[in-house]
């Protein structure tokens, strides 16, 4: 047996008359490998070129079979698929399919030479992940693909985000969920008591047990912390919780946050609550909405003005750019000819949502947003208006203070907090773990504000307050987390490990001529604390013009951007998906980001 670490690792077996070899990242040897082992379909460890080189037979999990051979069909429906998305898979998925020789299943036993190489199913980083058992060189050995990485590590948490069907759980709100399969794959694992792991990624683990014992350890602890503060224990109740809880650790017992304040009294006569939107009615007679998702909500609004509620809306604030929010804010501004207003971290993606890939977005874009900055202030008849950029429950997300005249205050922050804690479940929001970002960023502010303030969450018919010691708890979850994903993750900073477009190409959608130009973006948020510059290689097709690589140089916790020029071939057409590898510092990440490229002919 031979072992090449890169990247992306390789395990020789056999001898030239049989050999194997797996994950396949390289080929040393003169005969090329019978047989080419892999665990799991991500393109990120798939050398996909080589593999399809038809040199050699490749093995795959049955499991994951569709995301080898059909992966046309995949893209097909993910071009419309996308959208209203309450899914949240990795799209890490090949761009083109791949030739499986052997379809293999937990149970099932391979031979190479003179080696049995057991079949484990080992879910958890992927759906359908298995994992390769056999002896060699008097050692037991344990391929299992990105189940594992080093020494109580996993590559990242946002690839775990899942449904939870025991809890009536979608994707979207399932934080980590495969997490529950991680922990049951790495006990299968243990069981079969290897002397080493070797991982897809990272270094060689010599000391499997302790290895996996640090690793579920270090996932339960996040747990316990997660479930702390969780925002879906208001909306769902304490035995969801624990249902969900219990999925991952040995007791559901968490010692939760005590519920927020509510606001006992009625709420304010000006005020209606249809749906996920809030209505302002001023003493004049004209409104101010806020967020439109559905045509229930428009319909409803409407009504109100037909009874006599109101005159006229002169203006719609939008919070976020999820679909429940935004469905209908254009149809709404049409009707009422009235302007939409945003911050600038939402307007682009309001205007522009096919140029993005995030969670439960809007197709309806909206045509023009007036782009509010951090501390502009306006009044509004008897009121006064102050934007926050609130990055709570995603990135793309601002807030709105609202003072009346009389006195009364309220804070309109979007879905990132309820009274039982934090709306971080969905780790593809992207919601930061930096003391000045995400979360941290969103308490501060609360805690900063006139205590006055009344919370407002669209979704939330009470109104309520947190406590100072209850804002205290929040903080200290929140460090206490980001400490535990320091360790889990191999990173030089724990958001890599829970932001999944740190590297993006920007428009993720695009339409063009065949034979035209387009500009694509590298867009880079630098998680680390100090400057780093990132080489981005496109990956494009054959009879495509762009360049072999680009570099960007970002500073600490921003963002930067560089051009990607690509002259499309003449003779293409259809859907095309364009990735690019990404590298910085000494790490290679293979087809790291993609757009897609609708290409028409003229």
């Amino acid at each position: 047996m031979y072992v090449f670490t890169r990247a992306i690792n390789t395990v020789a077996l056999g001898s030239n008359e049989d050999s194997a070899v797996v994950y396949g990242s390289i080929f040393n040897h003169n005969i090329p490998p019978r047989l080419v082992l892999l665990t799991h379909h991500r393109r990120d460890v798939l050398p996909l070129r080589a593999l399809s080189a038809e040199r050699f037979e490749v093995c795959a999990p049955a499991a994951e079979r569709a995301l080898f051979e059909d992966v046309d069909s995949y893209w097909a429906e993910y071009q419309t698929a996308r959208f209203h998305d309450y899914a949240q898979q990795s799209t890490k998925v090949l761009t083109e399919p791949l030739k499986v020789a052997l379809w293999v299943r937990g149970g099932e036993t391979i031979t190479v030479g003179d080696i049995d190489i057991e079949v484990l199913d080992t879910p958890g980083y992927t759906r359908g992940s298995v994992s390769y058992l056999f002896e060699a060189d008097g050692q037991r050995v344990a391929c299992t693909g990105d189940l594992i990485y080093g020494d109580g590590q996993i590559f990242d948490l946002y690839s775990l985000q899942d449904s939870i069907p025991e809890a009536d759980t979608r994707g979207y709100h399932g934080y980590a969920a495969r997490a529950k399969y991680v922990i049951e794959s790495l006990r299968k694992v243990a069981a079969w008591d290897p002397d080493v792991i070797i991982p897809a990624r990272g270094p060689v683990i010599n000391n499997p047990q302790e290895s996996i014992g640090k690793l579920i350890a270090r996932l339960q602890k996040l747990f316990r912390l997660y479930y702390r503060t969780d925002a879906l224990r208001w909306y769902w109740g304490d035995d969801n919780l624990r249902t969900r809880a219990g999925r991952v650790l040995s007791d559901a017992t968490v010692d939760w946050m005590p519920m927020a304040n509510e606001m006992r009294e009625i709420p304010p006569r000006w005020m209606h609550k249809f749906g996920t939107s809030r209505l302002l009615v001023s003493d004049t007679g004209k409104a101010f909405l806020f967020d439109c998702g559905s045509d229930e909500i428009m319909r409803d609004v409407l009504d109100l003005r037909d009874r006599g509620g109101f005159d006229q809306i002169e203006g719609i604030f939008v919070t976020h750019f999820h679909d429940d929010h935004t469905d209908r804010v254009q149809a709404m501004a049409a009707e009422c000819d009235c302007p939409v207003y945003s911050g600038p971290e939402v307007k682009d993606i309001l205007e522009r949502p096919g140029a993005y890939r995030m969670p439960a977005q809007t197709d309806q874009a909206v045509d023009e947003v007036r782009a509010l900055k951090q501390g502009d202030t306006f009044a509004w008849h008897e009121f006064t208006f102050t934007y926050e950029y609130f990055p709570g429950q995603a990135l793309y997300h601002g807030g709105l203070k609202v003072e009346r005249e009389d006195g009364e205050k309220f804070f309109f922050i979007g879905d990132s907090f309820s009274p039982s804690g934090l709306d971080d479940y969905c780790l593809l929001n992207r919601h930061f773990l930096h003391s000045e970002l995400g979360h941290f960023l969103c308490l501060k502010k609360i805690r900063e504000a006139d205590p006055d303030f009344w919370l407002i969450n669209q979704h939330i018919e009470p109104i309520f307050r947190y406590s100072a010691e209850q804002i205290d708890l929040m903080l200290e979850t929140l460090e206490a987390k980001r400490q535990v994903i320091a360790e889990l993750v191999p990173w030089p900073d724990p958001n890599f490990g829970v932001d999944e477009q740190w590297a993006r190409l920007y428009p993720y959608g695009n339409v063009v001529s065949a034979g035209g130009e387009l500009t694509l973006y590298a867009v880079i948020f630098n998680h680390k604390a100090e400057t780093t510059e990132f080489r981005i290689s496109p990956k494009l097709p054959e009879g495509w013009e762009g360049p072999d690589s680009v570099s960007v140089t970002v500073e600490a916790l921003t963002e930067g951007r560089v051009e990607i020029p690509v002259t499309v071939s003449s003779k293409a057409s259809g859907l095309t998906v364009v990735t690019a590898n990404v590298a910085f510092d000494d790490r290679f990440l293979r087809e790291w980001v993609e757009a897609m490229i609708e290409v028409r002919q003229s």
